[in-house]
């Protein structure tokens, strides 16, 4: 009787995400396992989206310049930078539930959960998704450019204490909002079309465990589907699969 009503509490907490559940991405392709340009452990980071139905119907990507996207087996691909440093991101074959947020959530090194993006952060990934990012290098071999960006982020987001005196991007920002302390103060919810990936494992990465996560830009004249929910929707997922795996262990031991 308690497995029974262990299910049924999962089964109302996946209705109650299922509205706003926005499907699924997958990082990489085969033969390079997070995307041709991914330096260290941060972006570029190439993400396919293979939700949607049809599939890769779910995030609208035509808001991206040319060379940030890529057609791999009929799916779009899209590259990306991620807003945590303490997690992990699982390479090609891992695939990801997902949702739409302003921020990150169940991570970071520090800051609230869920944790608003900076507005230096979304303002540097709308011009590097446009393609109008000053100094950045969109040729083939930007594996620089990336790691100098992401560094950026990872500061304007607060999972660095520090960045490498002359990060052109910092300036950038700095110079925007007075200060790059500035550049740190919350973005508005879709400030300049940027929102967070917010990602759950759900195959090549473990079940029900958070992973890294990520950016994604629509253009703001665009409307879809895909709603931001502040993280609510992937907390019940996330409570939801654990339970699955509490009761999936009770009948194995059964």
């Amino acid at each position: 009787m308690k497995n029974v009503g262990v299910v049924l509490l999962i089964g109302a907490a996946l209705a109650l995400a299922s509205p706003a559940m926005a499907d699924q991405i997958q990082v990489g392709f085969s033969g390079s396992g997070y995307g041709p340009y991914q330096t260290g452990v941060g972006g570029e980071f190439t993400v396919n989206d293979i939700g949607g139905n049809p599939p890769n119907s779910w995030l609208d990507l035509s808001g991206y310049f040319a060379s940030v996207t890529s057609n791999l087996g009929g799916i779009t691909s899209f590259q990306t930078f991620c807003i945590e440093k303490d997690e992990y991101l699982y390479p090609y074959g891992a695939s990801y539930e997902v949702v739409l947020s302003g921020g990150a959530v169940h991570g970071g090194v520090g800051g609230p959960d869920p944790d608003p993006l900076s507005r230096g952060t979304a303002l540097l990934y709308s011009q590097f998704a446009k393609g109008a990012l000053t100094g950045y290098n969109y040729a083939a071999g930007r594996n620089l450019s990336a790691a100098a960006l992401q560094e950026a982020i990872w500061w304007l987001e607060e999972e660095i204490t520090s960045y490498t005196a002359g990060n052109s991007f910092i300036g950038l920002v700095a110079t925007t909002f007075g200060s790059d302390l500035d550049a740190r103060l919350d973005a508005g919810a879709g400030q300049y079309g940027v929102y967070a990936l917010n990602l759950i494992g759900a195959a090549g990465a473990p079940i029900g465990v958070v992973g890294q996560d990520q950016l994604y830009y629509r253009d703001p004249g665009i409307t879809t589907t895909a709603v931001p929910d502040g993280g609510t929707t992937i907390a019940l997922l996330g409570m939801a699969l654990c339970g699955m795996a509490i009761v999936s262990r009770r009948f194995q031991r059964a």
